[in-house]
């Protein structure tokens, strides 16, 4: 075999592999007879972050909240039992950069004076595959929007479930129209979070 052929028949086996594993590893670990019986998890602030990416023309701001809280109820044998609240302290979100974040928090954006907390209710969870989807509401600045969120689960023990996944929002959907002439801000957000809950007693 010549080394061209080579060299493209070994990136085409290591893409396999590469895409074998990253198949497997996001497959959901909830099932079986040894899971634990139905409950409620608390989400733990200390290991979890909810963080997320905002690009303008000249800059990216990566940024995190600082305070949220949650519960999920759920059987940890069947995720799509699955029921979600998520409460975020708007006024604790953190770009590293004082003014920014001021600014942030002002009637151009968050108004967290006016609204002071970002909320998320899910509806439903659907299961496909190695794929879990968290259907429900997320209402920011007063305005509540559905939004599906993808997320990869973990049952930790017998009592911790470690949820992680990323999503993308428009500001425009939630009345963030605020941008500069000479720095205009892109309207998708990333947002990104891994979120540790620990069984109620």
């Amino acid at each position: 075999m010549r080394r061209g052929r080579r060299r493209r028949a070994g990136l085409v086996i290591t893409t396999a592999l590469l895409t074998w594993a990253a198949v497997v590893g996001t497959q959901p670990v909830l099932s079986g007879a040894a899971a634990p019986a139905p409950g409620v998890y608390r989400i733990d602030g200390e290991p979890s972050q909810l963080t997320f990416r905002a690009t303008s023309r000249l800059q990216t701001a990566d940024g995190l909240f600082h305070r949220f809280e949650g519960e999920v109820a759920v059987d940890p044998r069947d995720l799509a039992t699955a029921r979600l609240t998520l409460t975020v302290d708007a006024a604790s979100i953190d770009t590293k950069n004082r003014k920014r974040d001021d600014h942030l928090r002002s009637a151009d954006f968050f108004d967290v004076a006016r609204h002071p907390t970002v909320t998320f209710q899910s509806d439903r969870v659907t299961v496909a595959g190695s794929l879990v989807t968290v259907h429900g509401r997320l209402t920011m600045r007063g305005v509540t929007r559905a939004i599906d969120v993808p997320a990869r689960v973990e049952l930790v023990g017998d009592n911790t479930l470690v949820a992680q996944g990323e999503f993308a929002l428009n500001r425009q959907d939630y009345g963030i129209s605020y941008s500069s002439i000479l720095n205009p801000i892109h309207d998708v957000i990333r947002v990104s979070f891994v979120f540790h809950a620990r069984r109620k007693a």
